[in-house]
Order: structure tokens, then C-alpha cells, then sequence
């Protein structure tokens, strides 16, 4: 009886141990605690591609402004071998002894303004765009209207007055001072269909220089004969330009080699008209 009962005990421990195992082996018990720690862990990774769409995106550039578009179209002009001839359309000279005696700049610029398509009256740019200063390098001295009260302007101030004209017209158009620029570096301006105004003297004589002005480390010369006329064509085989003159309101040809040597005795002074419907930004 008693081998019985030791029996009975010993069965009894050994089935109580057995399902005590059962409920949690040692490798479910690895399993769960990895799957629990991982997902644990995923709550700190931040979205991978948010990343790297933030370190990896291109940087945008700039579009280039309409004034280095006009910038760039300039010097192109400015780097083309002419061609040997052109003559631009429909440049009319006014007359500046009916009302502008002393205005040649303002209707050297009203004749390269009806290239473009703008017919002026002659007191037009005078009146509503001309821009007056004591220096006239910058800005016209006295009263265009005169003969006799008025004196001039130089292409600083005429680029001024353009640019007041284009604005106010919403024109196509952008004025460069070309001081400086020989002849024949103009004639490719003419070539791409930009008029051109130079100073010069209003019987091609060669200037007697009374004083100067001083802009920007440039000087103006003062001489009695100052003129200004619209350049609008040029024939290098003949040796001709054509102007549109406001001393007796007549486009015409002359002798260029002339022409140019008074050009470069007063210093080269000149300023173009260019056109900017191709480059115009939208």
C-alpha cells in the first residue's frame, strides 16, 4: 500500500511539471519579446523618402531678368560681322526749323522711333519726354524750341529720354549708350534692324571744343556746331551711310569715310534704338 501511495505522488509531480512547460517554451517566449522590441523600434524610423526628397532635390535657378536677355542679345549684335549693306524701312526725317530749331536730338530720335512704327509729331518727345539738366551730358540745357536759347544733350540723357518714351508707350523696344563704338561696330546694329543716333556736327565740319561736361568719368565735349543725326543705313562697297538729317528734314546718302572721321574727332558718341518683341518676357 505504501509503494502504492509513493507511486501515485511521484506520477502526480511529474505531470504538474510537464504542463507548467507546455504553457511557455524558451523558444516561443525569444520569438514574441522580438517581434514586440521591433515594433517598438519602428515607431522611431522616420519616413525614408521624405528624407531623402528633402536632401536630394535639385536647387531651382533663377530665369535670366528681361535686362540680361537685352544684354545678351546686344552683345551678339554687337560680336556679328556686318554684312556690307542694309537700309532700314520707313525712317523719316522732320524738319527742326519749323517750331524746333534747337531740337535735333529729340527728332534724331522721333526719325529711329518711326522705324518702328511711331509716327511723331515734331514736338512730341520735346514736350512730354525730354529730360533737362545743367549738365547736358545728362539732361538738355536750355530751350529746344530756340535757336539761339538752346544748346544739347548727350546719350546718357537721351537714353533717359527713350526710356521715358517706352515706358509711358509700353514700346518694345530698350536704348544702349554706345559711346565709344566705331563706325563699322554700328553698322551690325543696322544690320539687325536697330537705328542708330550720332553725334556730329550740323555741316560735317570738324568741331572747334569750347568746354566739356563730365559724367561719370566721361567727358563731353561743348562745340558750337553740335548735331545730332539718325543713322539708318550703310553701304560698305560704295562707302556711304544714310541719315535721316533734322538740319533741312532730309534723309540722304554721304561719304562715310568723312562721315566717320568727324564722328571719332568729337569722340565717338552714339546710342542705338533695339528691338524687343523677341526677348520680351511673358
Amino acid at each position: 500500500m505504501k509503494k502504492v501511495l509513493i507511486l501515485l505522488l511521484i506520477t502526480a509531480f511529474f505531470l504538474g511539471g510537464c504542463a507548467n512547460k507546455v504553457e511557455s517554451t524558451p523558444d516561443e517566449a525569444g520569438v514574441t519579446a522580438t517581434i514586440d522590441q521591433a515594433a517598438a523600434d519602428q515607431t522611431d524610423i522616420e519616413p525614408v523618402m521624405a528624407t531623402v526628397s528633402e536632401t536630394e532635390a535639385a536647387p531651382t535657378q533663377a530665369e535670366p531678368s528681361f535686362d540680361d536677355l537685352a544684354l545678351s542679345k546686344f552683345n551678339r549684335i554687337l560680336n556679328t560681322k556686318p554684312s556690307g549693306y542694309a537700309v532700314l524701312d520707313d525712317v523719316h526725317a522732320l524738319n527742326q526749323m519749323y517750331g524746333m530749331q534747337a531740337g535735333c536730338e529729340a527728332l534724331a530720335l522721333t526719325a529711329a522711333l518711326s522705324h518702328f512704327g511711331y509716327d511723331l509729331d515734331i514736338d512730341e518727345i520735346v514736350d512730354n519726354y525730354l529730360v533737362y539738366d545743367s549738365n547736358f551730358a545728362i539732361g538738355y540745357c536750355g530751350d529746344p524750341h530756340l535757336f539761339y536759347d538752346g544748346s544739347g544733350i548727350y546719350p546718357p540723357g537721351m537714353v533717359t529720354t527713350a526710356w521715358n518714351f517706352i515706358e509711358d508707350n509700353d514700346a518694345d523696344l530698350y536704348p544702349f549708350d554706345t559711346t565709344g563704338l566705331s563706325l563699322d561696330e554700328l553698322y551690325s546694329f543696322l544690320d539687325a534692324g536697330c537705328p542708330a543716333l550720332i553725334w556730329t556736327t550740323y555741316d560735317r565740319s570738324f568741331p572747334y571744343i569750347e568746354f566739356s561736361s563730365e559724367y561719370d568719368g566721361v567727358y563731353y565735349p561743348w562745340y558750337e556746331t553740335e548735331h545730332c543725326v539718325c543713322l539708318f543705313g550703310y553701304d560698305q562697297e560704295d562707302n556711304q551711310v544714310k541719315i535721316a538729317d533734322s538740319w533741312g528734314g532730309v534723309e540722304y546718302w554721304e561719304d562715310a569715310s568723312h562721315f566717320e572721321d568727324v564722328y571719332d574727332e568729337i569722340g565717338q558718341f552714339s546710342m542705338v534704338l533695339m528691338d524687343t518683341k523677341d526677348i520680351k518676357q511673358r
